[in-house]
């Protein structure tokens, strides 16, 4: 057999060989998915298969994207990749329950009027393109669920989205969430707050509000309890009695809420803010002592602010405004399940676990060991980093934030209505103790709650999450209203993968410069207050005796000082500027020329090897 047919022989095979694996793949193992990504990107959550085996009849899922549109964003088309194989994994892990279909609609066209009508929201993207990024599912009665955008900075909640999405369908009732709140919270309220977490519960749950003047309690699976206002003996009897039916509560209290006393647009707090909130003897009675006047400050997670120190803006550690993370979350409750961030809290308050018959309080999140109390009615001051320093006792400790509180709660009211309530109560019907089994958790804090304490807004990045305060909230409305399958969905991993080499070396290059300039800068503060002395016409003591000409003298060494350290403090910053440069151009060098300049010199190096053994 001659050389070149042997070759065309050996291409056919290869092509047919190609052409079969293909087939093979795409008739059965077209389901078969293998994760090899370090956080699991693909890889479905328990919560979400026990979603997919309630499904009983088929849903249609029309994935509609705009795949040229998105082509010139870079951003963009990487998470329309990262959504389509999430939605091919629920495709596949479904077992022909979920049918995915993928289009792209054009301008003008049917399928972007089926799009607009389903309720997506296309992204304006100029001269008069709209790119649409969403998802409409429907089930076998024509139920019709859409998620408007699929928003990159809302990668954490991907999955909790699409489950949630598939359990609407699913359910046949959507459980029924009672809030009540001092906060401007409400649909109809004055100002209203708008709060990402109120928004994600609307989209999933059926919510009643409760008016603040309320007599009876809404019918209601759960209760959820955010900064309370002032409430009658009548009002907490009809928690209480709530309570004991049954019904799950989820209570954020305060002793220094400072979202409720944010100015409105009047540059003045909102009528009848209240600085704290509690439940008065309930949360007591059963077993979680919460004190108003008390604040609660951690050294060690404490986050950074911008403080005005002498008219320059700086940014310090506050220790009353702090982010407990996992180290301090419970590890045994589902609720606490899945966090890879912290919770940012604000003046939070602390409660004290007592045992009650029958009851059992368990911590769901701490603080760290380097903490104390501070009373809240200085914290309502905003003290400084330095005033909190020297208020701070000798000895630090922990103090626990929020805790569930389980088992045959006991109420708070043992003989019945309080007085003067007997008319509005049937009092045939009062329970001394829980009819079962229930729980009740209790959050020492209300600010978390606010979306300025876990999300971002940049101009150019657009919004972006920076705490799980969303996740918490979500996750323990959700175990109160026994859907446990959402809970550990929200804190998923970003498909993003920072460099974390990079950041390592970019901060100890950092690091060989912040201590030079703190000491130069520090210099020219020293210099100019001195200058400003022996300039100053009123002088003080210590320059009253020097002499016209050593006044003069001792000014331009001054100046000359302040212009000097001025400049290194500018060269300091290029230097910084140049390492950081040269720090870039060498790791492209390693990662972007060497390995590829290796592989030229390998093949070179074999062949060059081949044809010395082939010399005769």
């Amino acid at each position: 057999m001659s050389r070149k047919l042997h070759l065309a022989l050996m291409l056919i095979g290869l092509v047919i060989t190609v052409i079969a694996v293909n087939m093979i793949a795409a008739n059965w193992l077209s389901r078969v998915r293998i994760d090899a990504t370090e956080a699991g990107l693909y890889r479905l959550s328990d919560g979400t298969l026990e979603t997919l085996d309630e499904i009983g009849e088929p849903v249609r899922w029309t994935f509609y994207y705009s795949r040229r549109a998105a082509a010139d964003y870079p951003a963009i088309r990487a998470y329309g990749a990262r959504v389509r194989e999430l939605l091919q994994s629920y495709e596949a892990a479904a077992n022909g329950r979920i049918r995915l279909v993928e289009i792209d609609p054009e301008a003008f066209s049917e399928d972007e009027d089926a799009a607009i009508e389903a309720g997506l929201t296309p992204a304006p993207i100029g001269e008069g393109q709209r790119l649409f990024f969403g998802l409409v599912a429907e089930d076998s009665v024509d139920r019709r669920l859409a998620i408007a955008y699929f928003a990159p900075e809302r990668e954490a909640l991907l999955e909790y989205e699409l489950t949630a999405m598939l359990g609407n369908l699913v359910r046949t009732e959507t459980p029924v969430l009672a809030i009540l709140s001092g906060l401007p919270l409400a649909p109809d309220a004055p100002a209203r707050m708008t709060s990402r977490i109120v928004q994600q519960l609307e989209a999933s749950y059926t919510i009643e509000w409760v008016d603040r003047s309320f007599v009876e309690l809404p019918e209601a699976d759960a209760m959820l309890i955010v900064h309370p206002p002032r409430l009658s003996d009548a009002q907490l009897y009809a928690i209480d009695q709530f309570a004991m039916q049954g019904g799950r509560i989820v209570a954020a209290l305060d002793p220094m809420a400072h979202v409720a006393l944010r100015p409105g647009a009047d540059g003045l707090p909102p009528v009848n803010a209240r600085r704290a909130s509690d439940l008065g003897p309930l949360t007591q009675t059963w077993g979680a002592v919460f004190d108003p006047d008390t604040t609660v400050m951690d050294r060690e997670l404490a986050l950074p602010v911008q403080v005005n120190e002498g008219g320059r803006v700086r940014v310090r550690s506050y220790p009353l405004w702090f982010a407990p993370g996992p180290e301090q979350f419970s590890e045994t409750d589902v609720a606490m399940a899945g966090f890879s961030r912290g919770i940012n809290l604000g003046s939070p308050g602390a409660l004290m676990l007592e045992e009650r018959a029958g009851v059992r309080a368990d911590a769901l999140v701490t603080t760290s060991d380097d903490a104390a109390a501070y009373p809240a009615e200085e914290a309502a001051s905003n003290p400084g980093p330095d005033a909190l320093a020297e208020a701070w006792p000798e000895e630090s400790r922990r103090f626990v934030l929020a805790a569930r509180i389980s088992g045959v709660l006991p109420s708070a009211f043992p003989n019945g209505p309080p007085q003067g309530a007997e008319r509005i109560f049937d009092v045939a019907a009062h329970l001394p103790q829980a009819n079962g089994p229930t729980d009740a958790v209790v959050i020492a804090d209300a600010d978390w709650i606010d979306d300025s304490f876990f999300l971002t807004r940049d101009p150019q990045f657009g919004e972006s999450v920076v705490a799980d305060n969303m996740s918490f909230a979500l996750n323990l409305v959700d175990m109160a209203l026994g859907n446990r399958s959402l809970v550990g969905l929200r804190a998923s991993p970003s498909s993003a993968r920072p460099m974390t080499r990079v950041d390592e070396l970019r901060e100890r290059a950092e690091a060989r410069y912040v201590e030079e300039q703190a000491a130069l800068q520090a210099g020219i503060d020293e210099a100019q207050e001195r200058l400003a002395a022996l300039e100053d016409p009123s002088a003080t003591a210590e320059t009253a005796d020097l002499a016209p000409e050593e006044r003069l003298d001792e000014v331009n060494r001054l100046r000359d000082n302040i212009a000097s350290a001025e400049q290194r403090l500018r060269e300091v910053e290029r230097d910084f500027r140049r390492d950081i440069d040269a720090l870039d151009n060498s790791l492209r060098f390693w990662t972007l020329w060497l390995p590829p300049l290796l592989i030229l010199l390998l093949g070179l190096g074999l062949t060059g090897w081949r044809r010395w053994r082939a010399r005769p």
